[in-house]
């Protein structure tokens, strides 16, 4: 290189340079790396925050939908839970809109295309030359090059998967406390859909005993056929908490074990 001409030398190191951009760049997309595809079905499980949303709206709802079958006690009773369930009920929407969240951020960090620089690396053009006449000397031909070498770094996979992999590691013991949390509160809907039903289902068991007389025999036939509506909406319910609790346990199930092997494979692609 030495042997070369002055303006060559100036013309052929930011061509190299460049070209050294672009070598660092599709060694990083060599790299190991994580299928972004798991890291992206991952954050669109929102169907088990849907599911959860839904069942609290209900468990909110309760004493409106049980005060008709309600004696005066149970009815002062039920009041004062609706009063706490309603006054819980910001915070408990606050805590699924934050595992939301942050399963939406996930899946944009996954975006296959969320790290690729190369339409800024095609951008920046042929490599330059010094014109010292011009002002623009072998300094500023260095610092272009330096420029886009950091450029470089910030894209491809490599830093993908690194970036990936310190946030699901950061954020899997938070996370898990959050699922944690709603699954403890689908265990008390739950206990508490049973206790609407038993509280439901058992007035109408007595009321139906003493209207099973000739003189009320279409209001016997209601009652039965609301008594086995009842009775089959409160057996769905259980079943759609049994869901939404599975689904739950497997959204944290996976995220643990991704952060695992996104951390398992960083730490090996960094040691190398």
């Amino acid at each position: 290189m030495s042997a070369l001409p002055a303006r060559l030398r100036r013309t052929l190191c930011p061509s190299l340079g460049l070209h050294l951009c672009l070598a660092m760049l599709l060694c990083g997309c060599a790299s190991p790396r994580t299928d972004l595809a798991q890291v992206r079905a991952l954050a669109a499980r929102a169907d088990a925050l849907t599911a959860f949303g839904e069942l609290s709206q209900r468990h909110v709802d309760s004493y409106q939908r049980a005060r008709p079958y309600l004696s005066p006690a149970e009815d002062a009773r039920e009041r004062l839970l609706d009063a706490q369930r309603r006054a819980a009920q910001a915070d408990v929407a606050r805590l699924t809109q934050a595992v939301r969240l942050y399963l939406q951020a996930l899946g944009r960090l996954a975006n296959a295309d969320a790290y690729d620089v190369q339409p800024e690396l095609a951008g920046a053009g042929a490599a330059i030359r010094a014109w010292p006449g011009s002002g623009i000397d072998d300094r500023h031909v260095s610092a272009y090059t330096v420029l886009l070498q950091q450029l470089s770094r910030l894209g491809g996979a490599a830093s993908q998967q690194a970036h990936l992999a310190q946030v699901l590691h950061d954020g899997d013991a938070p996370l898990q406390a959050l699922l944690a949390a709603l699954d403890s509160l689908l265990a008390l809907y739950d206990k508490s859909g049973d206790n609407e039903r038993d509280m439901v289902l058992g007035l109408l068991d007595v009321e139906i005993a003493y209207a099973d007389t000739p003189q009320q025999r279409l209001l016997a036939v209601l009652a039965k056929t609301l008594q086995q509506s009842k009775t089959e909406e409160y057996r769905l319910l259980g079943l759609r908490h049994t869901l939404a609790r599975r689904q739950l346990a497997a959204l944290a199930r996976d995220h643990a074990q991704l952060a695992a092997a996104l951390t398992t494979t960083e730490a090996r692609w960094t040691d190398r």
